[in-house]
């Protein structure tokens, strides 16, 4: 029995808001990720290559979604050419799917190739790069020459005579899910193992975790697509369970490309982390700077010397007359000669002005 229109309407309403949602968060972590490794760590790899280049794919993959799902909600009586239009955008978002994976994949085994050492988990993350990208090209040929004519792939969907059985449609389409769940099962798992042997700090354990914990939403969607993914060949129509399908098609690269993102913007928060500590410092100090000195407390004068009097007079006068033999005397003029100033600070912010005269000692003293 089909499903009430009500329900289709809010299934839709769903998807609008999960695509819409996380390809805000995808190309919003994506830049980051960029920054961080052009302008923080000045590290940048394929890895990151290759997920702008899966955030593009994710990009046209809900594009489409999103003019299914618009043409749909403003059509009030459906025509055959508006049928087959809708599922030629179906089947375009279903190759970008394929293609926004495939890529996804190779991204984040590049990334972990830069972590691994032990000879055992690279030979592994490789055995999944090659058979993930050669069934994930497989799969995508399959998709698009299904009915001989790509044309005509849409057809593949109403069991035309034409195009490939459907039950081989559905096997490639198992098989690649079974290939997904197993390699975000796979960049889940050995990162853990890592993290156990490692020597961070717990803090910093515990924030790894959280985001390969939200990393493996990508494999939980993997698997909740496989048990939708009869209801895609539209044999009955659109139901609730093909809308379903793609709500967790759609989540599981948006996720994933999410988490894998935010594993890298470590480096921006500390560094956002070491600013904010290091204008607080900056404000304590100026606070304390300008805090007043009262009577009750005892202050200690301290000098440090910040300018002295420019250009002053030779003090060599024999150069210009012969020395007097006769005693003399010292005058006020010779001690304006050679004064400088000095700057005290009483207390923290009290200051003072004392003048010096030249070959004098002055010793700290306390002012109460």
């Amino acid at each position: 029995m089909a499903p009430p229109t009500n329900e289709l309407g809010s299934l839709g309403d769903l998807t609008f808001i999960v695509a819409v949602a996380l390809l805000a968060l995808s190309w919003i972590t994506v830049s980051l990720r960029v920054w961080v490794r052009f302008g923080i760590t000045k590290s940048p790899g394929w890895d990151d290559a290759a997920m702008v280049f899966t955030l593009c794919l994710f990009t046209c993959y809900v594009t489409f979604i999103l003019i299914v799902i618009i043409s749909l909600r403003a059509t009030q009586a459906v025509t055959i050419e508006q049928v087959k239009q809708s599922l030629i955008w179906v089947q375009l978002s279903e190759i970008f799917y394929i293609l926004t994976t495939t890529f996804l994949k190779t991204s984040l085994g590049l990334f972990f190739l830069r972590l691994l050492t032990k000879p055992w988990q690279r030979y592994l993350f490789n055995t999944i790069l090659i058979v993930s990208a050669v069934y994930g090209m497989f799969y995508f040929l399959t998709t698009v020459f299904v009915c001989g004519n790509p044309s005509r792939m849409a057809d593949s969907f109403v069991g035309s005579d034409t195009c490939a059985p459907t039950a081989f449609t559905l096997a490639t389409g198992y098989i690649y899910g079974i290939i997904n769940v197993l390699a975000d099962w796979t960049f889940t798992l050995v990162p853990i193992l890592i993290l156990i042997e490692s020597d961070m700090d717990r803090r910093s354990k515990l924030s790894i975790s959280i985001v390969i914990g939200f990393a493996a939403i990508g494999s939980i969607s993997s698997i909740m697509r496989m048990v939708y993914l009869e209801s895609l060949v539209f044999r009955e129509g659109l139901t609730a369970n093909s809308i379903k399908a793609t709500i967790w098609a759609t989540a599981e690269p948006g996720t994933g490309i999410v988490a894998s993102s935010v594993a890298i913007l470590r480096p921006l928060f500390r560094k956002i982390a070491s600013d904010v500590r290091s204008k607080m410092s900056n404000d304590k100090t100026q606070a304390g700077d300008e805090t007043p000195v009262t009577d009750h407390e005892e202050s200690v004068v301290g000098l440090k010397s910040i300018d002295t009097m420019s250009s002053s007079k030779s003090m060599d006068t024999a150069n210009n007359s012969k020395l007097n033999t006769t005693t003399s005397s010292i005058t006020d003029d010779t001690w304006e000669e050679r004064t400088s100033y000095e700057m005290a600070h009483v207390g923290v912010g009290r200051p003072m002005t004392i003048t010096v005269a030249a070959g004098d000692i002055l010793s700290p003293r306390k002012f109460s």
